[in-house]
């Protein structure tokens, strides 16, 4: 799921709430090993405001704690591996992607 042409995340098959933007902002910072009060004074809003949106993500999730959470949001690529520091992939969905088979891959092509 990447950006459609007109500019906004293209949809997604799974039709299941996505994160919003300002929740991936969160992720990130929470990803970097920032606190509440730090990714709250990063982004300058409050720390309750950061809690909110973390409480949203995991109850949203089923993520019992937020390193699942950035775990998780690795795994499904919300998140883009092999950067530091961590930033957004263009992907808002927690539905693991379909990777093809190698024995698919060799029977389509």
């Amino acid at each position: 799921m990447y950006e459609a042409s007109n500019g906004q995340p293209a949809p997604c098959c799974c039709h299941a709430e996505h994160f919003t933007d300002r929740e991936i902002d969160v992720l990130c910072q929470l990803a970097a090993g920032l606190t509440n009060d730090q990714a709250a004074a990063v982004m300058c809003v409050s720390s309750h405001t950061v809690a909110g949106h973390l409480r949203q993500m995991l109850a949203r999730t089923g993520a019992s704690n937020r390193v699942e959470l950035v775990a998780r949001a690795y795994t499904t690529e919300v998140l883009s591996t092999n950067t530091w520091q961590p930033h957004w992939s263009g992907r808002r969905c927690l539905t693991m992607p379909v990777i093809p088979d190698a024995a698919d891959a060799a029977a389509a092509g």
